[in-house]
């Protein structure tokens, strides 16, 4: 029988943060409850009625909003993708770039996301500004995702960008293109410079850090980095698979398969390559440290945008889509509208009735 979230941590929360609280973190805190808390009384919500049958009566509970909810997000990151679509440069190559780091370096992750991640950004933004100057010879613009988490949730740390295959030269006047449409940059060059930003980084600005990496993993800076850079064609795809990241969590809807006759979770994953289901079980401790593994710290923004695809550059980013295809202006994206409520009884539109606030009886509509 399928499992939501919310009932794994109603039956065993108090119990697991009661045996790991000197690990735990107000972040973990924070997104328990919020997930324990979507779509309930809690949150208050609103009370709808059917426009046919008057009594038929539903509750409507608030989501939690919370980007570790499996529940929550899919609107927003259906509104992202559309508003992301219309900024697409017709006719440029995009390509979907992903930096990754060894092992020896995510316990570091883990034990200071807030630093780690916000270098991971950083340093892959510059690495790959750093490699476009030189080969096409000005500067990109892009799009720059941190995702935290394997196919079987474990985790793994890397950061996508999408980027189209255009540059503004040194003056800021004139495109700049590859060479070739199917070809932006080489991948072990841009992984090479990713590691030397990051040590260096690390080096100046942490050096505490970088002092606790170089005893535990002496030659983790020594050794061969991966990035990947992979031709999507018109960008279309490339930024649907990196929506699926932005507002959703770890945990995707209708993965947890209910508990085996032993108490475990039963966890349905995709391999690697062929993308063929299978069923994994994990015991619950396992399950959930795995989930707030990927719990970010509060406030971090794991979505940015960089050169002329930044949000203060909005000049040049124009100026870049008049340069390339002549137009003056975006199109306007055509965003998703939240569904109607209809009666699940009948399918009839329903009517607010009712507000349900978090405190106190139901408030009525004035008017």
């Amino acid at each position: 029988m399928p499992l939501g979230l919310d009932e794994v941590l109603r039956d065993h929360w108090p119990d697991f943060a009661r045996r790991y609280k000197t690990r735990l973190a107000a972040a973990h805190y924070r997104a328990a409850r919020a997930v324990m808390s979507c779509r309930t009384p809690a949150l208050g919500g609103h009370i709808w009625r059917c426009g046919c049958h008057h009594h038929h009566v539903h509750y409507a509970y608030h989501s939690c909003n919370h980007r570790s909810c499996p529940r929550c997000g899919a609107l927003d990151q259906q509104k992202w993708a559309a508003t992301r679509e219309a900024r697409l440069l017709p006719g440029v190559p995009y390509f979907l770039v992903t930096l990754t780091v060894p092992d020896a370096l995510r316990g570091l992750c883990k034990l200071e996301p807030a630093i780690l991640y916000d270098l991971l950004l950083r340093e892959a933004a510059g690495a790959l500004k750093d490699l476009c100057a030189t080969k096409l010879g000005g500067a990109p613009g892009f799009t720059a995702v941190l995702h935290t988490w394997g196919r079987q949730m474990q985790h793994h740390p890397h950061v996508h960008v999408v980027i189209p295959a255009v540059a503004l030269d040194k003056r800021g006047k004139l495109a700049r293109f590859p060479d070739k449409p199917d070809f932006l940059i080489h991948g072990t060059p841009l992984a090479t410079r990713f590691r030397n930003r990051l040590e260096l980084a690390l080096k100046t600005d942490h050096p505490q850090l970088h002092s606790l990496l170089l005893e535990q993993h002496p030659q983790v800076f020594a050794g061969k980095w991966v990035a990947d850079v992979r031709h999507t064609g018109s960008g279309k795809p490339a930024l649907r698979y990196l929506a699926r990241y932005v507002f959703r969590s770890a945990l995707g809807p209708g993965r947890l398969l209910g508990y085996d006759p032993s108490g475990n979770i039963r966890l349905l994953c995709h391999e690697s390559g062929t993308n063929r289901e299978h069923v994994i079980t994990l015991c619950v401790d396992e399950f959930l440290r795995r989930w707030l593994t990927h719990v970010l710290p509060q406030g971090f923004v794991r979505v940015r945008h960089y050169g002329w695809m930044s949000g203060a550059a909005r000049r040049s980013r124009l100026l870049v889509r008049a340069l390339v295809c002549g137009e003056l202006d975006e199109p306007k994206p055509v965003l998703p509208e939240p569904p109607v409520p209809r009666c699940p009884h009948c399918g009839a539109e329903m009517k607010l009735v009712a507000v349900i606030h978090v405190r106190g009886p139901p408030a009525f509509p004035t008017s």
